[in-house]
């Protein structure tokens, strides 16, 4: 084998085992549908499938929260997420197929979703496609011309729908053809709003109908509070102008309970207040505690009994604080990056910030984005709590992070691969190297000696030249001498004369450096 053929041979293995350490193969990925238009408030599950792949785990993420990951070009796991907190769950993450539920949608989830996949080799890919979803809330418009009440929404929702009607609050008994359009002239003076079957409780802010209506309407739908912390939520109501308030309360829904004022309730004794102005009441409630999760509606009576109920109500939703660790790469180091995620079982109102605690003092040196903070070494190690910034008497359990080094596997496997290489070439050279050395070595001593040829040579006078000839200290020198008049092709590829031009600058050292052994052992 020649010294190209070599070569060839030695970059093939390299190719062979670099390819099955990092080879990468692209993943398809198929959505359906690719599309989806959704109601506000209602959940949604979006579905893709893919082959010729095995997955270990995997997550799926949205380009439109980018600015909240670490690196814009790593996307990060959208359950960690606080303003999808208590709404997302992967209901299946398997080999053929993943699905993705949101709940209790809102407009602002409108956007692509894509998927991360972690093969058992701890290998990342990117889906290939995603699932575009817009979330639409519904409107009633009054059409004057054509004297009708039109449902609408921004953009087809995707399975088909029939509508209902409301007036004042409740279903109509007058008009019952669950169209999107309401003729007026089966209309009463009144409040209508719409809704989609099958989602009854999703109702679009009402449209009077005549001089003056019933209405309730909030300025906020869903409300999530810290447990311990204290909230308010107001509402706005309206009523025929003939007639007059009497009383103006909020009360609170339990299955299979009559609704009563909630300063009546015991569990809100001391607790609640209500502000009131020119029609329009706000509640304010503190201490809050995880059962007073729940429907909250604003209620009217009229001077003659009569009232109104604002269906559907405030949704309050109380959580704690939670701190959640993840592991993620091992860094050039071998430490084990750890990323840790404040988490809620709702999306805080407001959008907080949020503040970190290293046994028990604030954490002012790592880097934090939104709900999260990165560690990434052996002195991170220690206990760790969240809170939301300006209520920090409301801080999370502490969780106890270490960060000790960690091989992965597959930085495992490479070591070996690389260390094994490393360990062949230079076992490879210093054979070589000794095995010149001896071939020179008995050449020189072969040429010197006394023998058939007839040329004199040194008579040395001392042990020392005749421990260092090879013929006098190894039986081997035979075997190799013999090899050298071999002309099998054997020796021709172990010849490194063949293999390589620095042979012969080796060579050309060999010979001095016999002349100085000789120079010396003569003195």
């Amino acid at each position: 084998m020649d010294v190209g053929s070599r070569k060839l041979l030695l970059l093939i293995l390299l190719l062979n085992i670099t390819v099955s350490v990092s080879g990468i193969k692209d993943v398809k990925v198929s959505c359906h549908p690719e599309k989806i238009c959704a109601l506000r408030e209602s959940s949604v599950t979006l579905t893709c499938s893919y082959s010729n792949i095995t997955i270990i785990t995997g997550f799926w993420f949205s380009l439109k929260d980018k600015a909240k990951w670490r690196k814009e070009e790593h996307p990060e796991d959208l359950a960690l997420d606080s303003d999808y907190a208590g709404r997302v769950s992967y209901t299946e993450m398997t080999n053929f197929r993943s699905t993705l539920t949101i709940t209790d949608l809102r407009e602002r989830d409108s956007g692509e979703y894509r998927l991360v996949f972690i093969t058992d080799k701890g290998e990342k890919y990117l889906s290939s496609a995603g699932v575009t979803l817009t979330v639409t809330d519904l409107q009633v418009t009054h059409d004057s011309t054509q004297q009708t009440l039109t449902c609408r929404t921004s953009c087809p929702l995707t399975s088909s729908v029939q509508y209902n009607w409301h007036e004042n609050g409740k279903i109509s008994e007058i008009y019952k053809d669950n169209m999107e359009t309401f003729p007026l002239s089966k209309a009463e003076e009144g409040s209508y709003s719409c809704s989609v079957e099958g989602y009854g409780t999703i109702l679009s802010l009402p449209v009077c109908v005549g001089r003056s209506c019933y209405s309730v309407t909030y300025r906020d739908k869903r409300v999530c509070a810290l447990e311990g912390s204290s909230v308010e939520f107001a509402g706005n109501y309206s009523h025929p102008s003939d007639l007059s308030v009497r009383e103006v309360f909020w009360h609170y829904i339990q299955s299979g309970k009559d609704s009563k004022n909630l300063k009546q309730e015991t569990q809100f004794t001391n607790r609640v207040e209500y502000v009131k102005q020119d029609k329009s009441s706000t509640l304010k409630m503190k201490n809050l505690s995880k059962k007073d999760s729940g429907e909250y509606q604003l209620r009217f009576l009229n001077n003659d009994g009569e009232g109104f109920i604002g269906k559907p109500g405030v949704i309050l939703s109380v959580t704690d604080l939670q701190v959640r660790a993840s592991r993620s790469a091992v860094t050039s180091e071998g430490q084990t990056t750890v990323t840790l995620s404040c988490i809620t079982s709702c999306t805080l109102s407001n959008n907080p910030t949020y503040i970190w605690y290293k046994n028990g003092q604030p954490v002012t040196d790592k880097l934090t984005k939104h709900i999260k903070l990165y560690l990434n070494s052996s002195e991170d190690a220690g206990n760790y709590s969240c809170a939301v910034r300006g209520r920090g008497d409301l801080r999370s359990p502490e969780l106890t992070v270490t960060c000790e080094p960690q091989n992965s596997e597959n930085s495992t496997v490479l070591k070996v691969i690389m260390v094994g290489l490393a360990v062949f070439l230079a076992v490879t050279l210093l054979s070589g190297a000794l095995w010149m050395w001896k071939r020179k070595s008995s050449s020189a001593n072969g040429h010197s000696s006394t023998g058939e040829s007839g040329k004199s040579v040194p008579k040395p006078g001392d042990d020392t030249y005749t421990a260092l000839n090879p013929m006098n200290t190894s039986p081997d020198y035979d075997t190799l001498q013999n090899v050298h008049d071999s002309a099998s092709d054997t020796y021709t590829t172990l010849n490194p004369a063949t293999m390589s031009s620095d042979y012969d600058t080796l060579r050309g050292v060999a010979p001095r450096l016999s002349e100085e052994k000789y120079s010396r052992t003569a003195e």
